[in-house]
């Protein structure tokens, strides 16, 4: 027997697609396995963002569109945002269905489950699309699903769907090539949905992988080749109209449009090189404060105080390295992966790599975009196929088992040399960092490598044991799914986290206290501003309870998640992209009581530790002492949210914020200042009322009564979309007021300004949609048509 092919496995009597079923639920079952909570009843994904960010947007998506209302206004965010404008929030997204079918928390852990399984499945359809057998299939598509990069973003439900659909894309895309034209609509549609879902950067990415992609594997005419691709583009792009055409007002609009003050946050998410130890060795600095661990060990410097750690893992395993090199090694036809791997992991490395600052100052709007850290996406990708591929080449009897051994003795080395004394004290000089974060550092990073170690002794035992006969094919097979997956499970099952629903569910104290003192809780009538704090105080039965994770549910108590959406509370801060820069000037974290005044903000929190100032403690509403918090009353009479101006001050150009921040006159709320071409304001309205008879996010009516022309200021943000209207149907001209909010002429008498808001380009991005809808719908029909056999004349 030739020693270099393997065993065979008795042939199976199972027809084919029996042998396929039968892999997808294996590839399945180890996928439900290991994400088992999201899918087990009365919990709620409680890590970072997902439980203070995505999950309060989808609350407030659910409960209006459940109440027969379309969510165009997001009034609890920065003085009000655009919601459908602000991509992220993906309300086309085909998975806002399942919101109408589940409560709020399980619809979003559905979607964070399906996304994974649609990793798993994605990278199975690609591989046997690549020819690959089942079981190389199979291993692409665990690896994949398990890998530290999904795992991590089961945190950010947008990024985490874009990355798990590039495998079905490339499949679809592979298709389209190679098939008829009408396939063409597959990869569009793969495409549409990323962009819909809200991810423009990763959607924009997309284009460059089907760039490669086309180049080198489309058989063939070029020319063929570069109109279907051309097809695909704007196939998705008409698709995702209904999208992408209200997320162009406001990106147009925002800050991402100055590359020169977006690059350094742009950067800041690099990842950096010493990181990339932990895709073979993993985890490291488990037990110590991330954030701590990332300024000293994988900082940037272009913000310093923290790291630009973006995934919490980004592990990958010797054991799927090993493969993903074999595979690459022998399919050369597959080389295709190996360069935008390769062309990926410099991207991904930003600053530290080179060749994205290149792209930020060459290629058309990549500027616009930050997170660099998301590139390591595609290289798991890359390297979740290829190990796929090395599955089949080590079944054919390639490659030799002598690198595991070595690869096995390398990590044993590294796993003594860290445990010494003189490695932690080397660290502890080299990085700056105290001796108890510096033992941490090395000590778990020695465990990683000790574990590293084993997997590549396990992985030579088998192949070893399958050259000399021992083991058959099946038992191969069965042996390295085994060793990979246990592998991925031990590293990166802690990177995704859930807790209990209540932790989801409960109405913090200090927001039923504001609610018995304004006899209720509703838009348009003021303001909170929550001060944060970078570490707050945590109980220990909820430390024991939730981990790290606890600091989430201290910072809902201190009405600090991302948005207060749920309790029906505006706050100032800014979470969302596409934001006005002049906010964070005047309204910073921690503004001044003065200016925050004049934008009606009526309240505070924060730890009692930080707000000793005697105009707070004055002012104390309640306190939290379990968790050193306190509400407090904004010791500045705060402005209501509509008024008539004591003394409008006309300007032509667009208004310093700093430097309107230190007027006097504006800190005490006499002046205005409007931005206006007119040549004259009506003076100062010394007499005269404005009253708000109705507010919600899509329509304010103002009552008005003045004597003579007023300038009427509603302290709600300055946008594209709003229009003002007289109970006659007159038009008023809506000015930008103090750089950030709105203000109309009115004329003397009494009236009811109407201020109402429709999405930008909503309409015309709908016709595309559907448009295009037509068309893919078109194609298929044509197509089937043209593949009917047609009955002979007579």
């Amino acid at each position: 027997m030739n020693p270099l092919v393997l065993p065979k496995a008795p042939a199976s009597r199972l027809p084919a697609k029996t042998r396929t079923v039968l892999a997808v639920i294996v590839l399945l079952g180890l996928t439900l396995a290991f994400y088992y909570g999201l899918w087990l009843p009365g919990l709620v994904l409680i890590k970072r963002d997902a439980y203070g960010l995505w999950l309060p947007l989808k609350q407030h998506m659910t409960e209006r569109l459940t109440a027969g209302e379309l969510p165009q206004w997001f009034p609890y965010e920065a003085l009000g945002r655009p919601f459908i404008g602000t991509a992220a929030t993906g309300i086309f997204h085909p998975f806002t269905v399942l919101y109408f079918l589940l409560p709020a928390p399980d619809a979003y852990r559905a979607s964070t489950l399906l996304s994974c399984l649609l990793a798993a499945v994605g990278a199975f359809t690609l591989g046997r699309t690549l020819n690959f057998s089942r079981a190389g299939a199979v291993v692409a598509g665990a690896a994949f699903a398990l890998s530290g990069y999904v795992v991590s973003f089961t945190e950010h439900l947008i990024y985490l769907y874009s990355i798990c659909v590039l495998p079905l894309f490339c499949a679809a895309l592979e298709k389209a090539l190679v098939g008829i034209r009408a396939w063409t609509v597959a990869p569009a549609l793969v495409w549409a949905t990323v962009l819909l879902h809200g991810d423009g950067q990763t959607g924009y990415y997309f284009g460059f992988i089907a760039l490669i992609w086309t180049a080198a594997r489309a058989p063939g005419v070029q020319r063929e080749a570069c109109l279907r691709l051309l097809l695909v583009v704007s196939l998705a792009a008409l698709l995702a109209s209904v999208q992408l055409a209200p997320a162009a007002v406001v990106f147009l609009s925002s800050d991402r449009m100055q590359p020169e003050l977006f690059q350094g946050e742009a950067l800041y998410w690099s990842t950096h090189p010493l990181r990339l130890l932990t895709v073979l060795a993993a985890p490291v600095g488990e037990n110590a404060n991330p954030v701590e661990v990332g300024r000293i060990f994988f900082g940037t410097p272009q913000r310093g105080s923290t790291g630009g750690m973006l995934a919490d893992s980004l592990y990958l395993g010797v054991p799927m390295v090993g493969l993903a090199l074999l595979g690459g090694w022998h399919r050369r036809d597959l080389r295709v992966l190996a360069l935008l791997g390769g062309f990926a992991l410099l991207l991904a490395l930003g600053q530290f790599g080179g060749l994205y600052t290149v792209f930020y100052n060459v290629v058309p709007l990549w500027s616009a975009f930050r997170y660099p850290e998301k590139w390591m996406g595609v290289v798991s990708f890359a390297a979740a196929i290829l190990a796929g591929a090395g599955i089949d080449a080590l079944r054919a009897g390639k490659g030799s088992p002598t690198p595991w051994l070595a690869m096995a003795i390398l990590c044993a080395g590294i796993w003594l040399g860290l445990r010494t004394e003189a490695a932690s004290a080397w660290t502890a000089i080299h990085f700056g960092a105290s001796e108890s974060l510096a033992g941490e550092m090395t000590g778990s990073a020695a465990l990683a490598f000790l574990y590293s170690a084993g997997a590549s002794l396990g992985v030579w035992m088998v192949i070893l044991g399958a050259r000399n006969g021992r083991l058959r094919e099946a038992v191969l097979f069965s042996a390295l799914v085994a060793i990979l997956t246990l592998d991925l499970w031990r590293a990166n099952f802690s990177a995704y986290r859930t807790g209990p629903v209540e932790a989801a569910t409960f109405i913090p104290p200090l927001a039923q206290a504001i609610a018995a003192r304004e006899g209720g809780l509703t838009p348009g009538r003021f303001r909170l501003i929550p001060i944060r704090e970078s570490k707050h105080m945590v109980r220990k039965s909820l430390q024991r309870l939730l981990g790290q994770e606890a600091e989430s549910v201290v910072r809902r108590q201190a009405l600090d998640v991302e948005h207060n959406a749920q309790f029906h509370l505006e706050t100032t801060h800014v979470s969302l992209p596409g934001y006005n820069r002049a906010l964070l000037t005047l309204l910073p974290e921690k503004p001044r009581i003065e200016v925050a005044a004049r934008f009606n903000v009526t309240y505070f929190t924060g730890p009692r530790s930080y707000l000793r100032d005697l105009r707070y403690t004055s002012a104390l509403v309640v306190g939290l002492s379990d968790y050193d918090l306190a509400l407090y009353q904004n010791p500045a009479p705060a402005k209501p949210r509509a008024y008539l101006s004591l003394k409008p001050e006309r300007v032509g150009s667009p208004v310093d914020p700093a430097a309107l921040a230190a007027r006097s006159d504006f800190l005490n709320g006499e002046v205005d200042v409007i931005e206006t071409s007119a040549a004259t304001l009506p003076g100062p309205a010394r007499a005269g009322k404005a009253v708000i008879e109705r507010y919600a996010p899509e329509e304010v009516r103002v009552w008005v009564e003045t004597p003579q022309p007023a300038v009427l200021i509603l302290l709600d943000a300055f946008d594209q979309g709003w229009t003002a209207v007289l109970e006659t149907g007159a038009r008023l001209p809506i000015r930008r007021a103090n750089a950030l909010v709105r203000a109309v002429v009115v004329p003397a008498g009494v009236h009811a300004v109407t201020f109402r808001y429709e999405t930008p380009l909503l309409r015309v991005g709908a016709a595309a949609s559907l448009a295009g809808m037509l068309l893919c719908l078109g194609m298929i029909v044509h197509a089937s048509w043209r593949r009917r056999p047609h009955c002979s004349a007579p």
